[in-house]
């Protein structure tokens, strides 16, 4: 009785370990694994710096317009200046 009891507690405290949730690859600890598709974290990074990249490149082309743009309203909002 007495290991039928210290069996079914040890069970019960084995079954709480563990991750909840999806369970994520270890890294590798050699070599280079092929590519598994669009859920590898290597493709999953590489489309993060790809976005990054491109919110990066209309970030600056929004200010080079925004800054061109104020520049022709200046020059529209500054009166010619008369001669004396």
């Amino acid at each position: 009785m007495r290991t039928v009891l210290i069996l079914l507690l040890s069970v019960s405290a084995l079954s709480a370990c563990g991750l909840r949730g999806p369970l994520k690859r270890a890294t590798p600890l050699w070599g280079n694994p092929p590519n598994e598709g669009p859920l590898d974290p290597r493709t999953i990074k590489a489309a993060e710096e790809a976005a990054a990249a491109e919110k990066a490149r209309k970030d600056a082309e929004r200010k080079a317009a925004d800054a061109a743009r104020r520049q022709e309203l200046e020059q529209q909002a500054t009166p010619p200046a008369t001669p004396q």
